[in-house]
C-alpha cells in the first residue's frame, strides 16, 4: 500500500519496511533540526575543531549528556589541543577524566593525542578509515567525528538512532542480535546524506532522545512521523522490544587508613584493572569466608608487605560503577614495618591529608575522603 506521501509500504514476514522517497526523510529531519526551538544547545556544537568535537564523543560513550557538558569544559580549559594533551603525564589525564567512569576512554584518549601528534602532525584524521586506525575509536565514533568535523558521508548508528530506525521501519526484532545491527547499519550508510552528514546524524540522535523516546515517545511533534510504521501500526511501546534489565552485583571492599606526620598512605591502581591508574586507600575485595579485619590484614600484607595492628571502623562510603557498585569499608590502622613492597600496585604516597582531593583518586575514595579528614 502507499500513504499520501506516496511511500509504499511493504511487508515481508515479521518485518515492514519503506521504501522511496529518501531525499524526503533526510530533509524533514534537517529542517526539524535547525529550528531553534528543537535542537539542543550543546557547547560541543558551536565549533568545528575536531579536536573539541572527539573530546566530546569519547565522553558522550555511555555517559549522558548533561554529566558530561562541565568535564568536557573543564577537560579543554586544562588541555586545550592534542600537543598539550600529548604531553600531558598520565595521572593529568586520569585526574581530569576523575568521576567521568569508563577509564579506559581516558587512556585511549590520551594514547590516540600521543599517536596523532607523533604521527599526523597533530591533525586528526579527516576520513573514517583513518579514525579507525587510531586507539579507541570504533565504527560509531568515526562517523560521528568525520560528519560532524568534517562533513563527511560517514553513518552513525547509536541507542537513539536504533531506536528511531527500529520504529520508521518496522524492525521488529531484537536489535542486539548481530544480524538486525548489520541492517540498522546498512540503512545507516544509505540514507546518510553526501552534505550536511554531521546535521542529519546529529538530527537522528537528537530525535532519538527528545521525541523518539524508550516510553510515551511524542508522535504528533515528530517530523518524520508520517510515514513511520511503528506509528501506522501502533507499534511505538513495542519497537524495539526492552532489554531485560540485568541484576547488578554489589562489591564489598575494603581498605586501610595509615597515617604519619599529617600525611596518609595512597596507592596506585594498576593499569590493566577496574579504574586504572587511579589512587586508593590500600586494601581490597573482602575475601570470601574471611572476617573484615582478617581479610584487610591479609590484603595488606599480600600486595605491600605491610603488616597492620589496631583495626577500628572508620567509615563507608557506596560508589555506583556501570554495571556493579563497590561498598568501599575503611579501616584506621597503624603499620608494624613501614616498608613498603609492591606486588599489585603500581606505586604508592604519603600524601599530605590537606592535599588528597587534588590527586586523582577515585570517586568513590574521594568521597571517603571527605567523611573521614
Amino acid at each position: 500500500m502507499a500513504d499520501a506521501a506516496g511511500i509504499i509500504i511493504s511487508t515481508n514476514g515479521e518485518n515492514t519496511m519503506i521504501k522511496g522517497s529518501l531525499p524526503s526523510f533526510q530533509q524533514r529531519l534537517l529542517r526539524w533540526y535547525r529550528l531553534k526551538t528543537t535542537r539542543k544547545n550543546l557547547p560541543w556544537r558551536g565549533t568545528k575543531d575536531p579536536y573539541a568535537i572527539w573530546i566530546s564523543e569519547m565522553m558522550l560513550q555511555q555517559t549522558q549528556v548533561n554529566t558530561v557538558i562541565p568535564y568536557y569544559h573543564r577537560f579543554l580549559k586544562k588541555f586545550p589541543t592534542v600537543k598539550r594533551l600529548a604531553q600531558a603525564p598520565d595521572t593529568a589525564v586520569l585526574d581530569a577524566w576523575s568521576g567521568l567512569g569508563y577509564y579506559s576512554r581516558a587512556r585511549n584518549l590520551h594514547a590516540m593525542a600521543r599517536e596523532v601528534t607523533a604521527h599526523y602532525g597533530g591533525k586528526i584524521p579527516d576520513t573514517v578509515e583513518g579514525l579507525r586506525q587510531l586507539p579507541g575509536i570504533g565504527r560509531y565514533s568515526a562517523g560521528a567525528i568525520a560528519s560532524i568535523a568534517y562533513d563527511r558521508p560517514a553513518a552513525v548508528v547509536d541507542g537513539n538512532v536504533i531506536r528511531v530506525f527500529c520504529r520508521y521501519f518496522g524492525i521488529t526484532r531484537n536489535p542486539r542480535e548481530t544480524s538486525v545491527i548489520k541492517q540498522l547499519w546498512d540503512l545507516a550508510d544509505r540514507h546518510v546524506p553526501q552534505r550536511n552528514a554531521g546535521d542529519y546524524n546529529q538530527a537522528l540522535m537528537d530525535l532519538g532522545s527528545t521525541l523518539c523516546t524508550p516510553r510515551q515517545p511524542d508522535c504528533p511533534h515528530c517530523p518524520i512521523a508520517d510515514d513511520c510504521i511503528a506509528r501506522i501500526k501502533g507499534w511505538q511501546e513495542k519497537i524495539p522490544p526492552s532489554k531485560k534489565p540485568a541484576g547488578r552485583k554489589t562489591i564489598r571492599y575494603l581498605c586501610g587508613i595509615l597515617e604519619k606526620n599529617g600525611s596518609v598512605l595512597v596507592a596506585r591502581r594498576p593499569m590493566e584493572n577496574l579504574l586504572p591508574g587511579l589512587w586508593e586507600f590500600p586494601g581490597g575485595v573482602l575475601l570470601e569466608n574471611t572476617e573484615k579485619q582478617a581479610s584487610l590484614r591479609q590484603l595488606l600484607q599480600e600486595k605491600l608487605g605491610i603488616r597492620v595492628t589496631g583495626l577500628t571502623p572508620a567509615g563507608t562510603q557506596r560508589q555506583v560503577l556501570s554495571h556493579r557498585d563497590l561498598e568501599i569499608e575503611a579501616f584506621r590502622c597503624t603499620a608494624k614495618n613501614p616498608t613498603v613492597r609492591l606486588n599489585g600496585y603500581l606505586q604508592t604516597r604519603w600524601v599530605e591529608i590537606d592535599q588528597l582531593q587534588k590527586l586523582p583518586l577515585t570517586a568513590g575514595m574521594k568521597k571517603l575522603a571527605l567523611k573521614l579528614f
